[in-house]
């Protein structure tokens, strides 16, 4: 990601969680273009904790890697990522080892930074509602054990350094470095740590933003590899293989396919999508994207939208009508946000191929959801939440297609008691719904709070939830 997950082995409130505990994500700080500097590999002035086991197993274990190999390995690859990139070489990258139990204590200690303990377990119940986890799922526990088995590096901009796993097999070291140490160009010219801090009720920009730091990595470390070509090298039927790859395998990879998912394309269709930009308009376009972020996960899937700039409608969910009836239930408002384009791809790609996901997710336009629960809700084990929403579509027919293939997630992978509706362009669907709601008051509740405005910047949006 920062770090680097399994390769090829929603985006959710907890994918975005999980790339928080362990990454930092771009912002928008113009570097001055300087002359390249001659590489500067680094040991870390102060080891930090979580790689003190690391070395110990090195001497014990020559196959694994060491600092000194992890250096080496860097300063051979720095140069000629940043040649590939066309970006010089302003600073200097620190180098270090870690070990598997090491990156479980760096996310760990970076889980709550932003994010409660019971935050984390409140937006566990909403994915859990959602099918993006099973419901009782310990999210802390569901974070950190994908994050200990799939990370085979990471750079951390707080410190400076990237840290290459001591377990990574030589024969994957170029991969891993290649792809981490454009983290650290990045940093060099835009601030990597100065977006962490999250978009509160914005998940879908906070996700498009990820798809552009690591596919931007994931495309200079491609450009490389491929040699004198550089990304001409790359056909688009390539990219979309990758692209669709990553959707198909998670239910291999990962006992959480949905949410391994999320956290998996911005590597293969934020790389699609960066090697398409620059392609076309050169590695100045994808500058310009750290000085004007992309609005939505649509923009990061789709370049004719991105280059068009096309923004997410404004969808709000006027609550007074739908409140009475979940408190009548016993259930409060705990949450709201956007879902976006990336995370429904994510859901339905658990029931279908890529090719009718993509088809069923391409026309969204905007979403809004809202998440109830019971008032003394606690914990992970706790009943899941139970979300409504409202979403707007390009076009009747896309509305359509989208309810076909998500009606089949949602009986499948929802939490008990649900429903999906459509009207036009419009739909709206409720998961986790109590045997004491009246879903077809439920339903018209719905209909009546949905609001669809004009498209807006994100500078211009400020969500709310009307009551």
């Amino acid at each position: 990601m920062p770090p680097t997950l399994c390769r090829p082995p929603h985006a959710s409130r907890l994918a975005s969680i999980a790339a928080l505990a362990a990454i930092a994500t771009a912002c928008v700080h113009e570097g001055s273009a300087t002359a390249p500097l001659q590489p500067q590999i680094l040991a870390a002035d102060e080891p930090p904790k979580v790689t003190t086991a690391a070395a110990a197993k090195v001497r014990l274990d020559p196959e694994r890697i060491d600092p000194d190999t992890a250096r080496a390995e860097a300063a051979r690859i720095l140069a000629a990522v940043a040649a590939a990139r066309q970006r010089p070489v302003t600073g200097e990258v620190t180098v270090d080892v870690i070990d598997k139990a090491g990156i479980r204590d760096f996310a760990k200690a970076s889980l709550y930074e932003f994010t409660t303990p019971a935050e984390l377990a409140m937006h566990g119940r909403i994915e859990a509602s959602l099918g993006v986890v099973p419901p009782g799922s310990d999210p802390e526990a569901v974070i950190l054990d994908l994050l200990e088995q799939g990370v085979l590096g990471l750079y951390d901009p707080k410190r400076k350094t990237l840290f290459i796993g001591d377990f990574v097999p030589r024969s994957a070291l170029s991969m891993v470095v290649g792809h981490e140490i454009a983290h650290g160009l990045q940093d060099m010219v835009f601030d990597l740590h100065a977006l962490q801090k999250p978009l509160l009720h914005r998940s879908d920009a906070e996700s498009a933003r990820r798809f552009l730091v690591e596919g931007e990595a994931q495309a200079a470390y491609l450009a490389w590899v491929s040699g004198e070509r550089g990304l001409d090298a790359l056909e688009d039927t390539v990219l979309q293989a990758m692209g669709d790859q990553a959707l198909q395998l998670a239910g291999v990879a990962s006992p959480y396919p949905v949410l391994a998912r999320s956290l998996q394309m911005p590597y293969a269709d934020g790389a699609a999508t960066v090697v398409r930009l620059a392609k076309r308009k050169g590695w100045g376009a994808i500058d310009d994207l750290y000085r004007r972020l992309p609005e939505s996960t649509e923009q990061m899937l789709h370049l004719d939208k991105l280059l068009a700039r096309e923004l997410p409608l404004t969808v709000r969910l006027d609550a007074r009508g739908i409140d009475p009836l979940l408190r009548a239930a016993g259930l409060v408002p705990v949450w709201h946000d956007e879902l976006g384009e990336a995370a429904l791809l994510s859901m339905l790609a658990e029931r279908h191929g890529p090719l009718e996901a993509r088809e069923a997710a391409a026309g969204w336009g905007g979403d809004h959801y809202l998440a109830y629960e019971a008032a003394d809700a606690q914990g992970s084990g706790a009943r899941p939440s139970t979300v409504v929403a409202a979403t707007a579509w390009d076009t009747a027919a896309d509305a359509a297609q989208f309810v076909d293939a998500f009606a089949s997630y949602l009986a499948e992978h929802a939490a008990a008691g649900h429903v999906i509706d459509r009207r036009g362009n419009r739909v709206v669907f409720a998961t986790g719904i109590p045997e004491a709601v009246d879903v077809a008051a439920l339903r018209k509740a719905l209909w009546r709070g949905t609001q669809v405005g004009r498209a807006v910047s994100q500078a211009e949006a400020a969500p709310s939830v009307t009551r």
